[in-house]
């Protein structure tokens, strides 16, 4: 447990500098009157990346010098994303709420607000909402040089349902 929990520490820690360093961008190459700007909160519909209604994905804007993506993602009750893969990894941190996170052939997780998960790369995973409430994370992707996401099948209602 306590490797868990250090883990889980070290992800935040990891994943609030990633968060600072977008924001106020690096030392090198940055004027004072720079400004990083996130992106608007963009609807998505279950029909693509999604599974079970829509999410609100709002990003933080990329800078070349950390290489990573950042975003917050809030899902309504039942919502989840479909099966997929990060080539160079991801870091969830729940922010709100409870989240359901399985990696494919392993039993399904619970990560309880204030809790991290590390995805290694390339491994086919979903994260979501539970069935009864809403969820809200913070992601990490690493390693953006190493390519993007690999799209699976959508996680269905039966096999999620399945999952509790």
């Amino acid at each position: 447990m306590k490797t868990i929990i250090l883990l889980n520490n070290f992800a935040r820690l990891i994943l609030v500098g990633v968060i600072v360093i977008s924001i106020t961008g690096s030392a090198k190459g940055q004027n004072a009157g720079d400004t990083t700007k996130s992106t608007p909160q963009i609807p998505r519909q279950g029909t693509g990346f999604f599974t079970g209604g829509n999410a609100i994905v709002k990003r933080i804007a990329a800078s070349p010098e950390i290489n990573s993506g950042v975003a917050n993602v809030t899902f309504p009750a039942g919502v989840r994303t479909i099966w997929h893969a990060h080539a160079g990894g991801q870091i969830i941190v729940v922010v709100s709420g409870t989240a359901w996170y399985q990696e494919k052939g392993k039993p399904k997780q619970v990560i309880p607000q204030g809790e991290a998960v590390v995805c290694p790369p390339g491994v086919m995973h979903w994260h979501g909402a539970t069935l009864d409430a809403p969820m809200s994370h913070t992601v990490a992707t690493p390693n953006l040089d190493k390519g993007g996401v690999t799209a699976g099948s959508a996680v269905s209602d039966q096999e999620y349902k399945a999952l509790k």
